[in-house]
């Protein structure tokens, strides 16, 4: 089953935290932590997540603020 990258985005709206990280979706969704990780880092170069590393092996992503206000392209 492919996961989409709405459905992953989607995981960002899902609690009521600022940050996510890659574990905590991975269980939510029907991808591997390292497939995850790859289409996060996707979504990142197209500038739709932020990601930053918080510990010595610890990231936390969220939605860039742009894709999350959904403001229409002119």
């Amino acid at each position: 089953m492919s996961v989409t990258d709405g459905e992953i985005l989607d995981q960002f709206d899902m609690v009521d935290a600022p940050v996510r990280t890659v574990p905590e979706m991975a269980r939510e969704l029907p991808i591997g932590q390292d497939g995850l990780r790859r289409r996060l880092k996707e979504l990142e170069k197209e500038e739709r997540v932020v990601s930053r590393q918080v510990g010595a092996r610890s990231v936390v992503w969220w939605k860039d603020p742009i894709e999350a206000s959904d403001v229409p392209e002119s």
